[in-house]
């Protein structure tokens, strides 16, 4: 066999190796949410510790979504990713119906100590287009309580943001470990 020969079995046997490996959207949802999640946190908690809490809720208003939209940017095959809550502080995040209904069933079985596993939902859009989507459960962690808890667990200064930025804000006492929301990944439906 030739050298060129081999190079071109060899690229095949590559390629198919390549084709075969391709992450499955569940596998690709729980990378593209891992990295949102993760860059949330960093940078919230990082804002936190040095500018303190109120220095969060501007940086939720003002750069969350588009970390969310650059994550997104960074997966090819993701259609979109938005994170989605019962609670909401932003409208933008509001749940439609088949994310009402994860939610939901989530918080009705939730424990703590063992959150639900991601789950994979199909979707019909106004437009007929069928979509996959990939639901993370967000737990409320420590860090969190500064904006999303109760009572003196929210220092006034965070409140005073939280009413001139969210007035409708309904993302408010929790406590650690309940179900925050949802980070989704979509996909189109092939």
């Amino acid at each position: 066999m030739t050298t060129l020969r081999r190079i071109m079995v060899a690229s095949g046997a590559l390629a198919a190796t390549v084709l075969a490996a391709d992450p499955s959207p569940g596998e690709i949802g729980g990378q593209v949410a891992a990295r949102l999640f993760a860059g949330l946190m960093t940078t919230l908690q990082e804002k936190i510790a040095s500018e303190g809490p109120e220095a969060a809720i501007a940086y939720c208003r003002l750069e969350a979504l588009p970390l969310t939209a650059e994550v997104a940017d960074e997966f090819p095959q993701v259609k979109n990713v938005r994170r989605t809550a019962l609670r909401v502080r932003n409208p933008a995040n509001a749940p439609d119906d088949t994310d009402r209904s994860v939610l939901e069933e989530w918080l009705a079985a939730w424990n703590p100590l063992s959150p639900p596993e991601p789950v994979m939902k199909e979707f019909t859009a106004d437009d007929g287009a069928k979509e996959l989507r990939y639901y993370r459960p967000v737990p409320v962690m420590a860090t969190c309580l500064a904006c999303h808890g109760s009572g003196a667990e929210i220092p006034g200064k965070v409140r005073a943001a939280l009413q001139r930025d969210y007035p409708q804000d309904e993302a408010v006492d929790f406590r650690e470990g309940d179900l925050r929301g949802a980070i989704v990944v979509t996909f189109d439906a092939e």
